[in-house]
């Protein structure tokens, strides 16, 4: 307590004097958030998902265009480290897994209770290791086997207001010092890489989604519905591509535009080429060091990596209605 140190994620030492200052400029993720906007061409990932669906085994869970997406950010944030950065008591810190949350309906209906979906992310993910891992933990919550997060939830509805605002306010303290036990913020969505909505599941675009000032998620994203796009091509032909518009809500503290922007180029050309995904990534030296602990958690548990280099400027895949 009332160190650097913290449970869940390692001091980063090495900053630009201007970037360690940004906490104190602008002290909530409120006012740090900047929000973006992209079309995704899910042409080519629809045809794979079909293909993978059509060919799989029987008992094999089935592949989804959300699992490719979350396959993607798990591969973008193991060749841009600097993502799984957050900030807490004004510090900066690496995250010590590469975390996911996004909420589940055990029904699709307007009562359907909504559940909480927190799971952590090998850096050397696959789309056949992560579709096992998702349709399994998903399938289990459905069923109703309750998540930490769901009975810490319970109890604290219980309790009188003046109880939960007590609780809110000695987490916030805790968290500032570093002094959160590692089994509170693992049972809480808000100490995630990443907090994902697939509002296009139920049919509807998506958001610009707020971040939380509670725990230590910087990034939030929406995936919008699949719809039809009618365009002409640089040759003034027309053309048709199905397309997803995904909204980022992010922490700009975290890491600089270019990076960012960079790093979403590169989250697009993986979903739009889901079968880079079949195979673990390779990584460099550099990228290996940045991940820290998650890279170390990665290769203990078994998942086969590969040492390469990223290209400088990743570059957009072209999909078959690109040709057209």
């Amino acid at each position: 307590m009332f160190t650097k140190n913290r449970k869940d994620g390692t001091y980063v030492r090495e900053l630009p004097h201007f970037t360690r200052l940004l906490p104190y400029l602008m002290p909530t993720r409120t006012e740090s958030c900047i929000y973006f906007e992209q079309l995704f061409d899910v042409t080519r990932a629809l045809e794979y998902i079909r293909a993978a669906n059509k060919g799989r085994a029987e008992g094999e869970p089935k592949l989804s265009l959300f699992q490719i997406v979350l396959c993607a950010a798990a591969r973008t944030i193991a060749l841009r480290p600097k993502l799984n950065r957050f900030v807490s008591g004004l510090r900066y810190y690496q995250r010590d897994e590469i975390i996911f949350n996004f909420v589940a309906k055990k029904e699709l209906s307007d009562a359907g209770e909504e559940i909480n979906v927190t799971l952590s992310f090998s850096p050397y993910e696959t789309l056949g290791t992560l579709r096992s891992k998702v349709s399994a933990h998903v399938s289990r919550v459905k069923k109703g086997d309750a998540t930490e997060a769901d009975d810490l939830n319970a109890f604290l509805a219980r309790l009188p207001r003046f109880a939960v605002r007590a609780v809110f306010s000695l987490v916030t303290f805790l968290d500032y010092h570093n002094a959160l036990p590692l089994s509170f913020t693992r049972s809480l969505p808000f100490y995630s890489s990443i907090f994902f909505t697939n509002v296009g599941s139920v049919g509807i675009d998506a958001p610009f989604h707020h971040n939380f000032e509670i725990g230590t998620c910087g990034l939030f994203v929406a995936l919008g519905k699949i719809r039809r796009e009618r365009s002409v091509d640089a040759e003034g032909r027309p053309r048709q591509r199905d397309v997803v518009k995904v909204t980022f809500t992010y922490d700009d503290r975290i890491a600089d535009g270019i990076y960012c922007g960079r790093a979403i180029d590169l989250l697009r050309s993986f979903v739009e080429d889901p079968s880079s995904l079949e195979a673990p990534p390779e990584l460099s030296p550099e990228q290996v060091a940045g991940l820290g602990k998650a890279a170390r958690a990665g290769a203990e548990s078994g998942m086969p990596a590969r040492v390469g280099s990223e290209p400088e400027k990743p570059t957009r895949v072209p999909v078959e209605a690109d040709r057209a």
